[in-house]
């Protein structure tokens, strides 16, 4: 089992999760269609602190199920780790397709299935996914450079231009790669370089102000040149 040790404390992840899903199936019975996980727990990338992102899906979502699933998250020890996805069936059938592309990629089974979604989402659907996408890193790019200029928020941009790299090789090899280590040895030139300072984006707090300004120029450019593309 994955084992997180963090400050004053230490739990296994794995049992956390198994509390959780019990949890889960005694209050809603057979009302579940789906249990999984997302995020980087999913991926294996997770830190000490990091969220657990858990998704759940009913056959349909009332106001008292959301009351419910609150009181299950506040028993929970270290609730403040949890976070994640909660959802009708209808209302995630429905759902925005470029989003629902890495919804479904991004999430690992614990219990059910998602496959049905598979087939909402087309070729096209993935491309509007990277063009969101970039389109939306563009704009914040640009908002903070003038308005923030926080070492912090760019740090949290280049984490966010993982997601879109994962989209654009898969509309380049319809492959999906969940990690960032197993990404990075498919990806060269500026996408390679672009993903390196993600990985290493805590060097970015240290950084003076000439540096920063070569890194927000790179990563503008970068998605100038999608949302263009796209």
């Amino acid at each position: 089992m994955n084992k997180l040790r963090g400050e004053k404390m230490s739990f296994f992840i794995d049992d956390w999760i198994d509390e959780l899903v019990i949890k889960i199936k005694n209050e809603y019975g057979d009302r579940i269609i789906f249990i999984g996980l997302q995020g980087s727990y999913k991926r294996k990338e997770a830190s000490d602190s990091s969220d657990i992102d858990i998704v759940v899906i009913l056959n349909e979502l009332t106001m008292k199920d959301l009351k419910k699933y609150r009181a299950i998250i506040s028993q929970m020890p270290y609730k403040e780790k949890a976070c994640g996805f909660i959802s009708g069936q209808s209302e995630i059938s429905s759902w925005e397709k470029s989003d629902l592309f890495q919804f479904y990629y991004d999430t690992q089974p614990i219990y059910g299935s998602i496959d049905y979604l598979l087939s909402l989402i087309t070729k096209e659907d993935v491309k509007r996914a990277i063009k969101i996408g970039a389109c939306n890193l563009y704009h914040a790019c640009c908002h903070n450079f003038i308005y923030g200029d926080s070492y912090e928020m760019l740090s949290v941009l280049y984490k966010s231009a993982f997601f879109i790299l994962q989209a654009k090789y898969f509309d380049e090899t319809n492959q999906y790669i969940s990690s960032k280590t197993d990404l990075k040895k498919h990806l060269n030139g500026i996408d390679q370089e672009i993903l390196n300072i993600c990985m290493d984006r805590k060097k970015l707090t240290a950084m003076d102000e000439l540096d920063l300004v070569l890194y927000y120029d790179k990563i503008i450019s970068w998605s100038s040149n999608l949302v263009q593309t796209y």
